[in-house]
């Protein structure tokens, strides 16, 4: 993609190639989600807030990292979150966000057809 693309856009776009993806505007910010299910939201004053989903499990290791936090309100639920600067590393992001599509949606996935 275009190094002039706006951080936020880039991550809206990375979002909405996913099967099945849509986006939310909901408590004033954008939530991409998969039926229903959000894997990736956008928050602060510019969009400028990535928030993704990984395994609770793994969630202390990323926190070790002074560029990620744990997301307000629900973090405790495997969220973290980190800014949308302009030294990014893309290829790290869109592992992130796909990653975390890829949680989302093979645990709903899971539950509809009750394996485990």
């Amino acid at each position: 993609m275009s190094k002039s693309v706006v951080p936020a856009e880039r991550v809206r776009r990375f979002c909405l190639a996913f099967p099945d993806s849509a986006e939310v505007i909901q408590f004033g910010h954008p939530f991409f989600k998969w039926r229903g299910k959000p894997f990736t939201v956008l928050s602060d004053h510019e969009n400028d807030l990535l928030s993704i989903k990984v395994e609770k499990e793994v969630q202390p290791i990323f926190l070790q990292d002074p560029r990620f936090t744990k997301t307000a309100y629900v973090g405790q639920h495997g969220w973290i979150s980190i800014r949308l600067t302009s030294s990014l590393d893309w290829e790290e992001i869109e592992a992130l966000i796909e990653g975390s599509y890829r949680l989302v949606s093979s645990k709903k996935q899971k539950a509809n057809t009750g394996r485990k």
